[in-house]
């Protein structure tokens, strides 16, 4: 289900790269954006990443690809973790940090990585381990590369972990695999294992849960823990989906080291509420919850979207602790883009920023379904959100977007893409908005 909207990004490599040649140097000229890394391949990276870019303390970036690298023993290639350093040409130059292998260790990483003490990275791959159900990874740098050490390895009650991490100031790690689990370092070494919550879509005196979580938790200002699931809460007739729709929920903390799980909304609650969330959520400086789903809203199309194109909501809360959700926008199929598969990021101004899967752009590349956007939703002065697309990918710079967007500390952005670019592979690239 998670790539069924990028089925068009199997691509004929020769005809792409005969046609980035006619491509004139004013058609980049005139935008504000910029690739700064086409992946080739092979050894190299192969596709973007679910996860978000990471910025380090001296402003490289690193990102993680489920494919390519040099071991081809994966039913495939295994993945890398790859970086981007500036170089004095003004441009990027990128290298492979890490080179995952199907032998002791987990391969496929799809949640990207973040950064923890001493420079160290850390994140989670969907396979591999001692289980062959995926693992979670530390990389840390020993002067000639990165060490890698496995800091869990999920067996068979879990799911895979098709997610990333979030990291809290005393160093534990959260996630979803499946379950939501913690890790915790250690005295002396090693990490421990706990599981917070397991999902129950068919029980509960509050009406279904959810299930299959999606994204990476997001840590509130008081340690609750708030997330997405992309199935479970609502079903038929309410929902399109015999498995349900998807939901919000919150973990909290409670005194006796258990965690309490409290769903805040259930997807196709109306009839043009959203469907299917396929990221996680972004928390603002008051407590308010955005998000998007993949399918729902109040525009459909018989041959994209029967069910809606997607939306991007606000979850917030009143005075009795009652969360009501507001859609703030539709997509339509058009040049507006449709189909997010990524979360939405805030800048300190409030206004959110996120990536469409398909729409756009059509062209020879692109075809019907287009190519997908980049977008802005600028925080309103008389209650209406204004929607806008920062830029529209034409396959040549990019296609295919499932991944979140990250700002540099000029509130520049930057993202990857799955496909695209001048081999095909997908590209990195930077966005200035407007």
């Amino acid at each position: 289900m998670r790539l069924k909207r990028l089925s068009f990004a199997s691509i004929n490599l020769l005809v792409v790269a005969a046609v980035s040649l006619l491509l004139t140097p004013g058609t980049w000229a005139a935008s504000k954006y910029k690739v700064l890394y086409n992946f080739k391949g092979g050894d190299d990276a192969e596709g973007g990443l679910y996860g978000s870019l990471a910025f380090d303390q001296q402003g490289d970036l690193f990102g993680t690809a489920g494919g390519g690298g040099q071991n081809s023993n994966c039913g495939g290639t295994c993945g890398v973790v790859y970086e981007l350093t500036p170089n004095d040409k003004g441009g990027w130059t990128e290298s492979i940090a890490f080179d995952f292998q199907y032998s002791g260790t987990g391969y496929g990483p799809l949640g990207g990585v973040i950064l923890g003490p001493s420079e160290n990275l850390y994140g989670t791959d969907q396979r591999g381990g001692t289980y062959d159900n995926g693992v979670v990874f530390a990389l840390t740098p020993n002067g000639s590369g990165w060490a890698e050490s496995i800091l869990y390895n999920f067996g068979r009650s879990y799911g895979s972990p098709f997610s990333g991490l979030v990291r809290d100031a005393a160093g534990n790690l959260y996630g979803a695999a499946g379950s939501l689990y913690e890790l915790s370092p250690k005295i002396g070494g090693g990490w421990t294992e706990h599981v917070l919550y397991h999902f129950h879509p068919h029980a509960g005196k509050d009406g279904t849960d959810g299930y299959a979580p999606v994204g990476a938790l997001v840590l509130d200002a008081v340690g609750n823990l708030c997330g997405a699931t992309e199935l479970g809460g609502n079903y038929p007739p309410m929902c399109s989906g015999s498995a349900g729709c998807g939901t919000v929920y919150e973990l909290t903390p409670e005194a006796d080291g258990k965690w309490k799980e409290h769903v805040l909304h259930r997807f196709a609650q109306f009839k043009n509420d959203g469907q299917l969330p396929e990221a996680g959520v972004v928390i603002d400086q008051h407590g308010n919850l955005y998000g998007t789903t993949m399918e729902g809203g109040s525009f459909r199309n018989k041959d994209v979207c029967l069910v809606g194109c997607g939306t991007v909501f606000e979850l917030t809360k009143d005075a009795k602790g009652h969360w009501r959700e507001v859609i703030l926008h539709s997509f339509d199929n058009g040049e507006g883009g449709n189909g997010p598969l990524a979360p939405v990021i805030l800048d300190k101004a409030g206004n959110l920023y996120g990536t469409a899967s398909a729409g756009g752009t059509q062209n020879q590349y692109c075809g019907p379904l287009g190519c997908g956007v980049v977008f802005k939703l600028t925080r309103p002065a008389n209650g209406r959100w204004k929607y806008s697309v920062l830029h529209s990918f034409t396959g040549y710079d990019g296609n295919g977007l499932i991944a979140g967007l990250t700002f540099d500390a000029k509130g520049n952005l930057y993202g990857a893409t799955l496909s695209g670019g001048a081999y095909g592979y997908g590209v990195v690239f930077e966005l200035e908005p407007r």
